[in-house]
């Protein structure tokens, strides 16, 4: 079987698991890049800022994965999820895609 070079990474959240995080100061500076919690920072509305940070935790879950690293040998840090021009998250690693579906959600990672 011939070796393909796309590397494919998924993560699912169970976003209330992370209600009480929204307001971690300790757990925001784990997980979002200076310039992601400058984004963070402009939500004002609960379920918004939820969707969030659960979303850039998961996405960068499932980015380590795609990479084959897990998070631990990549730090949260080192993967930076910003907006395009119309507000759709961008990377600066790869393509992914971000679902949502009542209190789940999902992401796909492609690198």
């Amino acid at each position: 079987m011939e070796k393909s070079n796309l590397r494919l990474g998924t993560d699912l959240v169970f976003m209330p698991r992370f209600k009480d995080k929204v307001n971690d100061q300790k757990f925001i500076d784990k997980v979002l890049t200076d310039r992601e919690k400058s984004l963070y920072n402009t939500i004002t509305h609960d379920r918004l800022r939820l969707e969030f940070l659960a979303g850039r935790f998961a996405c960068k879950e499932a980015y380590s994965k795609a990479l084959g690293k897990g998070i631990g040998l990549i730090d949260f840090l080192d993967i930076e999820i910003l907006r395009d021009e119309y507000g759709a998250p961008i990377s600066n690693l790869g393509q992914f895609s971000i679902s949502h579906d009542g209190d789940y959600l999902f992401v796909v990672v492609l690198l």
